[in-house]
């Protein structure tokens, strides 16, 4: 493929960070062409939008929001200055810049600067312009970013690359991704919102290159700025929820518990409208004595039993535990947490590879006796951690999926190879999916017949409160397509948020919320462990 041709919009030579980060992850292109518009001016209403002012300097304006110099890693081939005219609040592009643009043989042209701008019709200027927006605009077009979300109590926020046109928010989307509302801090919502957008922007390119476009009405309600009054309402709100996050912190932890209970004829029905199992039913298995509580459960063939996340009492960490029957046996003393006991394989060839994304890299073990032994670390670009690593096998190729640990619990990104033991690639679709909704594994893929069921943990709501299915449709070295199928959670408890079939029984972890004096010292222990671990 030839290089991509780029043109960039930008301020007096800035764009935002997130902006520059995204430039940098576009791939297929090393050269840039910037056109920096010098009268760009943003009209305040300091009076009836004062509040907002000071929110915006302690929330909006943040690490990813800062102006930086335009370029980074990509070689600027020219920087053209220009003035643009005004429309009331629009700018229009001036007629030579306009030439310049049709002339300059771009494929797309990314609009990191400017406020509201005219585009020129198709005859004039044939290259799409991209735009980021912070909001989904099915629900919230304008601005500002993530406030009304949060104020309305959303659990997500959405954000698109869209091809502009000259109505507000309602352009051609070409991308989409969403991420979590942090009802406690605006300013945690606005950061991670901001950081994900570099994710969506190679997909928002090829997709405007090739004319496709993401079945989006973009009809949602027209935002404007908040009064004073909205904004201290907003503020107490947002104080009631920290206050409230520090004293669950403190004071109360989930009791997680794992059951086991007779599976449907296939156990993705569960998901898409078949009752799930009465509760009566359920095999609830208690914690031995040294754990608070027990999650994350797997099937296991070598050793024979169940394997659980255990949380220890004196440490705060988690450790792998196998049941086998009345006898629960600790297989790992690694120092550092463990969760997500994820196998692979079967019988004698059996690997256990948990989740260890705080203080180690992708590890598979084999279980030997009463240990955990390790094999090799998995082949990954740079080492990375991850976040509940999980493998399927699929037409003769293995494949990762997992969260980078660096990047967050929300965007699932994809890898391949041909062997468990050789070098994984990254796959040209990943992040698969960037969303609370579904964005981290939630156990092992489901086969039902020829489909294939990708569980996801749901973080709408609480954390560990639901399980998201989507069907892969394809997968290959160059394809992924998934499509939604249903939701599920249980009645009168929370959870799941890991699921396994196998023999006709399904393995499930739930919770309730319980008081605990020691749930914050056990926090802070947990903390102090993993940095050991680290420095270890």
């Amino acid at each position: 493929m030839p290089p991509l041709r780029i043109a960039v919009f930008a301020d007096a030579g800035q764009v935002q960070k997130f902006a520059l980060d995204a430039l940098d992850a576009v791939e297929g292109c090393d050269e840039i062409t910037v056109f920096s518009c010098t009268n760009t001016h943003r009209r305040k209403q300091a009076v009836r939008h004062g509040l907002y002012y000071a929110l915006n300097l302690l929330s909006v304006r943040n690490a990813e929001t800062r102006s930086v110099p335009v370029g980074g890693g990509k070689r600027i081939a020219d920087t053209i200055e220009f003035e643009t005219e005004y429309e009331g609040a629009w700018q229009r592009l001036p007629p030579h810049i306009v030439e310049r643009l049709r002339e300059g043989g771009f494929d797309v042209i990314l609009k990191f600067g400017l406020g509201l701008l005219r585009v020129p019709t198709a005859e004039q200027l044939p290259v799409p312009i991209l735009s980021y927006h912070h909001g989904d605009p099915d629900h919230y077009r304008g601005r500002p970013a993530g406030f009304w979300e949060t104020a309305d109590g959303k659990g997500v926020m959405g954000q698109i690359v869209q091809v502009i046109g000259n109505k507000l928010d309602a352009g051609r989307v070409v991308a989409f991704a969403e991420t979590k509302v942090h009802a406690h801090s605006y300013k945690a919502t606005l950061v991670e919102a901001f950081r994900h957008s570099p994710l969506i922007i190679n997909q928002a390119i090829r997709n405007a290159i090739s004319g496709v476009s993401l079945a989006k009405p973009c009809d949602g309600r027209n935002c404007r700025l908040p009064s004073n009054l909205t904004v201290a309402r907003f503020l107490l709100r947002m104080a009631r929820k920290k206050t409230g996050r520090l004293v669950y912190g403190a004071l109360y932890e989930k009791k997680w518990q794992v059951s086991l209970a007779p599976a449907p004829p296939a156990a993705a029905s569960l998901f898409e409208g078949a009752e799930f199992p009465a509760r009566d039913s359920w095999q609830t298995i208690a914690a031995a004595r040294d754990y608070t509580f027990y999650a994350d459960p797997f099937f296991s063939a070598r050793p024979p039993g169940l394997l659980v996340e255990a949380l220890s009492r004196r440490t705060g960490l988690g450790e792998i535990v196998l049941i086998e029957d009345e006898l629960h046996r600790p297989l790992s003393d690694f120092g550092g947490h463990a969760s997500y006991p994820f196998t692979f394989g079967s019988g004698q060839d059996q690997l256990i590879i948990p989740e260890t994304a705080s203080w180690q890299p992708v590890t598979a073990y084999r279980g030997e006796g009463d240990r955990l032994i390790p094999a090799f670390a998995l082949d990954l670009p740079g080492g990375r951690t991850l976040l509940d690593p999980t493998l399927v096998t699929h037409a003769g190729r293995v494949y990762l999926f997992g969260n980078l640990n660096a990047v967050g619990s929300n965007a699932l990104f994809l890898w391949s190879a041909p062997a468990i033991d050789a070098p994984f690639v990254p796959h040209p679709a990943s992040p698969i999916l960037v969303s609370p909704r579904g964005g981290r594994m939630g156990g092992s893929i489901l086969r039902d017949g020829e489909r294939l069921i990708r569980l996801g943990q749901d973080f709408e709501g609480g954390y560990g409160d639901g399980l998201r299915a989507f069907e892969i449709e394809a997968m290959s070295e160059t394809e992924y397509r998934e499509r939604p199928i249903g939701y599920l959670g249980l009645d009168g408890v929370s959870g799941p948020h890991t699921l396994n079939a196998q023999g006709g029984m399904i393995l499930f972890d739930w919770y309730r919320e319980s008081f605990s004096l020691g749930a914050g010292l056990r926090r802070l222990r947990a903390r102090r462990a993993t940095r050991r671990a680290l420095a270890a």
